[in-house]
């Protein structure tokens, strides 16, 4: 009879052992899933631009720009491309055509509207969200009478 209790007793403690090890096993199985998904994030400078501002179809200046991005690089080494690329086409776009952002006559609350613009352009042209951010490294205006060299007066 004693030797029954104690082989029960051993069957049971056996079983939680082994169902709370199978809860712990999976746990750390999830934890380290969600760690291989998790978002990283590369951060990258683009080139300086050069954007002529044309108003009464004459150039009045150029805008001076610099942008810094970040990207899911997950998604980035599968896409097998160049962001920089679409982020300078598209401030490039977005700053010659001036629709959103009169860069005449610029406010302050312009910037965030032309960085929003910028990544969501770029993601749109890309098909999935690969930019996750835009920021402005550099934004100057030289109006034509500053210029110096060749072809101004």
């Amino acid at each position: 009879m004693m030797k029954a209790l104690f082989i029960g007793l051993w069957a049971s403690v056996v079983s939680l052992g082994a169902a709370f090890g199978m809860l712990e096993w999976q746990k750390s199985n999830q934890a380290g899933a969600s760690a291989a998904t998790e978002m990283l994030l590369e951060e990258y400078r683009t080139k300086a631009i050069n954007v002529p501002i044309i108003g009464s179809g004459t150039i009045q200046g150029y805008m001076v720009a610099q942008f810094v991005f970040t990207v899911d690089a997950n998604l980035l080494h599968k896409l097998q491309v160049n962001p920089e690329i679409y982020v300078l086409d598209e401030a490039f776009k977005t700053i010659y055509a001036g629709e959103q952002v009169n860069f005449q006559n610029m406010k302050k609350q312009d910037l965030p509207v032309l960085a929003k613009k910028l990544g969501d352009n770029v993601n749109k042209r890309l098909g999935q969200s690969l930019v996750q951010e835009v920021l402005i490294d550099q934004l100057a205006y030289i109006p034509k009478k500053d210029m110096r060299g060749p072809g101004t007066k």
